[in-house]
C-alpha cells in the first residue's frame, strides 16, 4: 500500500501481492512473504504491508479469519530509498589553466564527476553561473548564462563536461557560483530531478588569479570564479613628449 495516498501500489497496472501457503505444525507460528518489483520510481515512498489469512481446508471455499490492515502501523512500513547521486566539479579554462584572462569571449568548463548513476539511464545536465554577491543568476544582455548536457550512463561513476560561453568584459570584481542540477530524462516529457548542488557560500578552495581565476571547488561540488578587473595602463612617453614640446611653443 502506498502510506501517503491510502492506495494499493501499482507497478505496471497491476497490484503487487504474493501468497504464502502452509500447514501449520504448532498453534504459534512465523512466517514469511517476499515480494519483488520494479522501485526506481518510488523514492521517498512510504510502502505498507497489509495482510489477510485464510483456512484452505476447502481450496475451492477459502475462509478468512484473521487480517491486518493499519495505514499506520510502523511495523509495517517500509520507505524506498531514491538512488542516492553525489555531483563534485571542477572549473577552469578550455586548456585546463586556473587562470585565463578576462575578455569578451570567455568560457569556463565545468567538468562534473557524478556518483551512483543508473547505467542504461539518459540524464541531462544543467547549469548556470550565480553571481555570488548578488546571489543571483548571471545575466548578460538579458539572458541567463545556463547550458545542459544530455548523455547516457554506461557506468555508475561518470564525467562529463558543461561549457559556459559568455561576455565578461563587464564583470571585474565579481566572483561567479556554478550551479547544476541533473535530470532523469526517462520520460522525456516529465524531466525527473535527481541531485542538485546549489551552495553559494562555499568557498573552499577558491582562490584570486591576475586576470580572472578559476576556483576548484570539487570539495563541495561548486565551480567558483573570481574575475579580476584590468589594471589601467600608464600613458606611453611619447605623449608625455609631445605635450612638453607645445608647452614650448
Amino acid at each position: 500500500m502506498l502510506k501517503e495516498e491510502n492506495a494499493e501500489l501499482l507497478i505496471d497496472g497491476k497490484r503487487v501481492e504474493s501468497d504464502y501457503t502452509f500447514v501449520a505444525d504448532s498453534e504459534k507460528m512465523k512466517v514469511e512473504i517476499s515480494y519483488t518489483f520494479d522501485a526506481s520510481e518510488l523514492g521517498g515512498q512510504n510502502l505498507v504491508t497489509f495482510e489477510e489469512l485464510y483456512d484452505l481446508k476447502n481450496p475451492e471455499g477459502p475462509v478468512k479469519v484473521a487480517e491486518h490492515k493499519d495505514i499506520d502501523d510502523e511495523g509495517q512500513t517500509v520507505l524506498i530509498m531514491g538512488r542516492k547521486i553525489s555531483i563534485h566539479t571542477t572549473a577552469t579554462d578550455k586548456n585546463g589553466k586556473k587562470e585565463i584572462e578576462a575578455g569578451k569571449d570567455l568560457t569556463i568548463v565545468d567538468t562534473v564527476t557524478l556518483d551512483g548513476l543508473e547505467i542504461g539511464t539518459k540524464y541531462k545536465l544543467s547549469g548556470w553561473q550565480m553571481v555570488k554577491a548578488e546571489n543571483a543568476k548571471l545575466i548578460i544582455d538579458g539572458k541567463e548564462d545556463t547550458n545542459d548536457y544530455e548523455f547516457i550512463a554506461d557506468k555508475e561513476n561518470m564525467e562529463v563536461q558543461v561549457e559556459f560561453t559568455f561576455d565578461g568584459s563587464t564583470l571585474g570584481g565579481k566572483q561567479l557560483v556554478t550551479f547544476e542540477e541533473l535530470y532523469d530524462m526517462t520520460n522525456p516529457e516529465e524531466p525527473k530531478k535527481v541531485t542538485e548542488h546549489k551552495d553559494i557560500n562555499d568557498e573552499g578552495q577558491t582562490k584570486a588569479g591576475l586576470w580572472l581565476a578559476i576556483a576548484a571547488l570539487s570539495a563541495m561540488g561548486v565551480g567558483g570564479v573570481a574575475i579580476h578587473a584590468r589594471k589601467k595602463k600608464k600613458a606611453p612617453l611619447a605623449i608625455e613628449e609631445k605635450k612638453e614640446e607645445s608647452e614650448d611653443e
